[in-house]
């Protein structure tokens, strides 16, 4: 046997990548942490400024760190090309289910 098989107990339980990435994701935030809302502030500037929220399953906004929000934000949107982050107003990806979907749905 490995003298690393048992490093990483959970590798077994996150077969694809969005699952590998929600559960990265999970491992950095809150434990009630159920969603995080990504946008993309000034699409169209050189410079643009993305926004990461977390949410409760009861709605309620939880506290990231900016720089930590910023990773994750970025995480998701690289993860993500295909999404259409500039012509959005933004997307939620669910931690539970590894699905993106947009804002308004």
């Amino acid at each position: 046997m490995s003298p690393t098989a048992d490093c990483n107990p959970n590798a077994k339980s996150a077969s694809g990548p969005d699952e590998r990435l929600a559960a990265q994701l999970a491992s950095m935030l809150p434990a009630e942490a159920a969603v995080v809302q990504v946008r993309l502030h000034g699409p169209r500037t050189l410079w643009p400024h993305l926004g990461l929220t977390a949410v409760s399953d009861r709605g309620q906004a939880l506290s990231v760190p900016r720089a930590k929000a910023l990773t994750m934000a970025r995480w998701i949107i690289r993860s993500f090309p295909q999404a259409g982050w500039a012509a959005s107003g933004g997307h939620a990806f669910d931690l539970r289910t590894a699905q993106l979907r947009g804002l308004g749905t």
